[in-house]
Formats: structure tokens, sequence, C-alpha cells
């Protein structure tokens, strides 16, 4: 297969495509890059709210019209919104390819945003808002990141505060997408039986009603750690672990991601074995290395009864320092043959591999090829992961974060 090239248009739209001759099905993606770190205090909240408003209603059909027609044709239509992005997505057959591309413009420049409408999905967000608030596993990702990033863009929730949600209206929703939806600041790319020259063309076609002014750059994150717990009347304690972590951009990325595997990424990983699989100590144990274009935090989640907690996170705590000390070939081995998995696996997705085109130009603005994945994958050595396991652990002030009967919690976690 030939390498993906990035197709510029002249009002700097990019496009990208992942042409799969044998499928029947293409997946479509619009990508923009804006998410909740782009938001003020004041906006906080409306990129997820915006995205919610696309599928309620444009010029040329109402919400009920949206639902109807796409699902009329087999298709599958969704969307979501990160930290720094909001993706709209479709997943049809090869032959109403040109029907998703004009319905995804549809749907982003022609919104009415009808109050009554608006209403409506106002009280479907503040019930989303309640139902984190009342998922001790969701929300204390929530508190973690506030209490990493504090009183910053990076740490303020997706969702945003009940009281944004109830005050916006229709002309901060058509300000917001004047500023932050435009040419400039987005990528359109498919994966599946479709040819570049379609896209290019239903691409010029559909999408005409966007600026292309260059957005202002979002606050940097600044890391700062801290200790935040919540006393609430739950039969566990949920908890994360955390540091300050690598952005996308380092070159440590695959390390990074790698030192995660190691350490709480599968059944294999030490922490699933120590915690879970020798002590008994918790169901739900894993690492993680979220990653941001400037910023990155590593954490470890676990849910646990009181009686157990500090000793999990005492032995948490060991294998973060015998992970320091000592990395097995054998580890290193298994974890690279799981991203090779991993990369093979998801070629046999169209969604997947449109995913990855959009996050390959919005994230890296090039289309890094899998030989090239796998190349900087094959490179990492046991010493890289265990200096950056150093750096990481030893080198940075700590997040701790946890909900539930935080009584029992010795102070020095």
């Amino acid at each position: 297969m030939s390498k993906q090239e990035i197709i510029t248009l002249s009002n700097g739209l990019r496009l990208a495509i992942d042409h799969m001759k044998d499928v029947e099905t293409v997946s479509i993606g619009v990508f923009v890059n804006t998410g909740s770190r782009y938001e003020n205090p004041d906006l906080n909240g409306i990129s997820h709210f915006l995205e919610h408003m696309a599928f309620k209603g444009t010029k040329k059909r109402n919400a009920r019209q949206i639902a109807e027609e796409f699902e009329g044709i087999g298709g599958r239509i969704n969307a979501y919104t990160s930290k720094e992005r909001t993706v709209y997505y479709a997943k049809v057959l090869k032959q109403h390819a040109e029907f998703a591309v004009e319905f995804l413009a549809d749907i982003l420049q022609n919104s009415t945003f009808d109050k009554t409408e608006l209403e409506k999905e106002r009280g479907v967000i503040l019930q989303e808002i309640a139902m984190t608030n009342d998922t001790p596993d969701d929300i204390i990702f929530d508190y973690f990141q506030e209490t990493a990033y504090p009183k910053q863009a990076l740490g303020r929730s997706i969702l945003g505060p009940v009281k944004n949600i109830k005050k916006f209206n229709r002309d901060d929703f058509l300000n917001y997408i004047g500023g932050q939806y435009n040419y400039q600041n987005m990528a359109i790319v498919a994966a599946g039986n479709i040819k570049e020259n379609d896209l290019v063309k239903w691409t010029k076609k559909y999408f005409t009603a966007l600026g292309n002014n260059k957005i202002k750059a979002p606050e940097a994150g600044k890391y700062l750690g801290g200790d935040f717990r919540k006393n609430k009347k739950l039969e566990q304690i949920n908890l994360v672990m955390g540091f300050r972590g690598l952005s996308y951009l380092d070159p440590n990325y695959y390390s990074a991601q790698i030192l995660a595997m190691i350490l709480g990424g599968g059944m294999s990983s030490r922490l699933f074995q120590e915690v879970r699989e020798h002590r008994g100590l918790a169901y739900s144990i894993y690492a993680f290395n979220y990653t941001n274009s400037d910023s990155g935090l590593f954490g470890i989640y676990a849910g646990t009864t009181p009686e157990k907690t500090n000793e999990l996170i005492s032995a948490t705590a060991d294998e973060i320092k015998k992970i320091c000390e000592k990395i097995s070939d054998a580890e290193l081995k298994r974890v690279k043959t799981q991203f090779e998995a991993g990369l093979l696996m998801a070629k046999e997705s169209t969604s997947a591999r449109m995913q990855k085109l959009g996050n390959d130009i919005l994230s890296l603005g090039k289309i890094q090829t899998d030989f090239e994945i796998r190349k900087k994958i094959t490179a990492v050595k046991k010493s890289d992961v265990a200096n950056l396991a150093q750096k990481i652990f030893v080198g940075s002030k700590s997040t701790f974060a946890a909900i539930g009967k935080i009584s029992v919690i010795a102070r020095e976690s």
C-alpha cells in the first residue's frame, strides 16, 4: 500500500484517506482541534454541549430527521469531546459515502440551535453530569485532573459545571463555532472503500460555510500535583495515584506507554498480578499514561474496600519502587508483542484506521506509518523504561485523589 499523504486545500483544510479496496464500508471523521482546554471558566462545558447540539436540528433537517435519515441507510453516526479535540464520525456502506460527508457538513455548519431542542439537550447534559457525579470510578478522574492542574483549563471537567450548562444560549454556540470551528483547525479523514479524489470533491462541495482564521493557542498546562479526598458513603474507595507524565510529542512517548503496560496494562502486568491475583486487594487496578500536546499524567487507578485501602496503596508503592530498579527482558518482549498485535488488529477496522488518521494529523501534523511506529517501539530498551520510571516516580510531586470512606486512609498516602 502506498504511503498516506495529507492533502491541504486552498482554505487550509486538511484531508487524508486510508484506502481499503476489499471492504464494503467507509468510516469518515471530522476532527476539530478544540476541546475543554480551549475554554475559559465561563465557557467551560461548551465544547461538549455543542457536540450534542450538532444532532438537534439544522436548516435542512430537524432532530428526528437527523436520526431517521442516517439510520435509514444502515449507518452509524456519533461524536465525542476530549480535552483537546471534538470529533464527529460516521460509518456507512461504501455507496453512501457522499451522503455521510454531506450529512457531517450539514450538522457542523448549519445547526439552528432551536430553543426547544436546546432546552431538551440542556436537561440531557445535566442528567449526564448527575450520572457522572454518582459514578465514583468516573468522577474520580475529574478530581484527579483538577488536583494535578488546579485552576487551569486542563484541570477543568469536559462536561463543565452545572451553572454554565444552565446559562449557555444560542449566541454562545454561534460565537464558539465562529472562533474555533474553522478550516485551519480541522481535518477530514476517511478509511475504507473510498477514493481520494471523491473525498476531495465532496469536501469542496459541502464544506463551504466555515472561516479560516487562526485560533488562539490554549493555556499551557502547568502540572502542580496535590492531595484531594472526598468523603462519600460508598462500598469502595476509588483512588488515583499519579505523577507528571509526558506529552505525545515527547521522544520518550513509547517508553512511557511501555512503562504503563508493564506496570499495570493487562492481566500479566505487575500490579494486576500482585494486587489482584496474589493479594486479592482489588477487582480493578491499572496504570495509564494520559497525554496532551504539552504535558501528560502518568497514573494508577484502583477501587477497593476501605479495610484494604492502605495495604493496596503500600503494595502499589512497592511495585513502583521495584520497577525503578529492574525490568526483565521477558516483560519488555511481551509488551512489545502486545503493541504489535494491537497495530495489526486495528488494521482490520475502518473506524480504528480513520481515528488514527485524524489523530495523526492534529497531533503530529503528519501521518505515521505502521513501520515508523514499530521502529520506535522496537528501539525502546530496558534502560530507557527504567530511566523514565526514575524520572516520573522520583522526579515530580505526586497527585493523589480518593473518594469514599477516606477517614481510613493514612495521611502520608
